[in-house]
């Protein structure tokens, strides 16, 4: 079975794809040349320089920093030319992604190519890593496309366990075709390291050190609620430092609110960085803060845990035990006061601490290892194809 893996969301097509390719699967991953610099393996596993803007990256320059696989298949789809002065361009990027489909079996199709899939003649899955929480409410020719373009799907893969409470109620979702799927990590890359010489950067011996790798958008990811619960927790622990990463919408409120609480000395901003250097940030800190609204998390978190590090976050109990079976060892936080509380807790019982950590990358490794959910891929795209 000729499998192609159409697009690379979160880099998670790429985690899947390699693992596959460990297993002899024959697996293509397409990459978008033109997608957020996030998107790119290069990103991941690359050398890319600290400091590289995701938003204006040199592709070019990115894909010489290492040897990329043979069977990464890239293609430029055309997202940042205006489309009325490239529009054959665009046209010729969207029949060349439809016959690329048709050499393969199956597609499992990130987005936005469940848009072109439904009429590629292949058997497709549709991965979704939240993109339902937008489309199913939008009235735009692209939004219908969407819609169809998921329910003409073989399959839906489910990474998110939160939009199970949007998908249960789409009248043109099956729900016998719906999977869950958690995102994959690599436990042999996320890992517990010695960072030292990066914490010393940020903070001193005796200081407790917080890092969140969460982009700035308070209406996804309530980092208005931690930086307030932050300050409170300063107050408290006065030898304490926050790293924050200083990208998307809602920076320069994040700033202004930091300052306006007068912790503004005490939050260390960083620009977003390649995933080798992300995992020495999650190896400095003491405690990672994640997302605090939506209820399930994206890769951030199961990094973080596999590094052997205590998170709090937010999640939907029910849909995380319908997607696991059981409750992960996570600080539950949704209110400022419970992210408050978590961090005291946290950071005055050392031991408790490093025992939820070990308890932490343990759990990450039996339910979101890189072979655990490429198997899990595998087992959807046979049955579909």
């Amino acid at each position: 079975m000729r499998i192609l893996i159409l697009g690379n969301m979160a880099n998670d097509g790429y985690a899947v794809a390699k693992e596959l390719r460990r297993m002899n699967q024959e697996v293509d991953l397409a990459v978008n040349l033109s997608d957020f610099g996030m998107a790119l393996p290069e990103w991941e596993d690359g050398n890319i320089p600290v400091g590289t803007n995701p938003y204006s990256i040199d592709v070019d320059a990115a894909i010489k920093t290492w040897s990329p696989p043979y069977w990464i298949r890239y293609f430029d789809f055309m997202n940042k030319v205006p489309r009325k002065k490239h529009l054959i361009e665009k046209v010729k990027s969207k029949i060349y992604i439809i016959k690329m489909m048709r050499e393969y079996d199956i597609v499992e199709s990130h987005v936005p190519f469940p848009l072109y899939s439904q009429f590629s003649g292949t058997s497709y899955v549709a991965y979704d890593a939240g993109w339902i929480r937008y489309f199913p409410y939008g009235n735009t020719m692209r939004d219908k496309l969407a819609r169809r373009g998921y329910s003409k799907a073989k399959g839906i893969i489910i990474t998110n366990p939160d939009t199970f409470e949007i998908s249960d109620n789409l009248s043109y979702l099956d729900e016998k075709k719906t999977f869950f799927c958690p995102f994959a990590i690599d436990p042999e890359k996320y890992k517990p390291t010695d960072a030292q010489e990066l914490r010393k950067k940020y903070a001193e011996d005796d200081e407790v050190l917080l890092f969140s790798p969460a982009r700035q958008i308070w209406k996804e990811k309530g980092n208005d609620k931690m930086i307030r619960a932050f300050a409170r927790f300063a107050k408290e622990v006065p030898k304490s430092k926050f790293i924050m990463i200083a990208w998307s919408v809602d920076e320069e409120r994040s700033r202004n609110l930091a300052m306006s609480l007068g912790i503004r000395d005490r939050i260390v901003w960083v620009s977003p960085v390649p995933k080798n250097m992300l995992i020495k940030y999650y190896n400095a800190a003491d405690v990672v803060l994640d997302q605090f609204t939506l209820g399930s998390w994206g890769t951030s978190t199961p990094e973080a845990m596999a590094c052997e590090k205590p998170v709090l976050m937010f999640y939907k109990k029910d849909y995380i035990i319908r997607s696991f079976g059981e409750e992960p060892p996570i600080l539950n936080s949704f209110t400022e006061d419970e992210i408050y509380s978590n961090l005291i807790k946290i950071t005055r019982n050392r031991e408790f601490a490093i025992e939820l950590g070990k308890k932490s990358r343990e759990w990450i490794i039996r339910t979101h290892s890189s072979r655990v959910v490429a198997l899990r891929h595998l087992e959807i795209l046979r049955k579909t194809a």
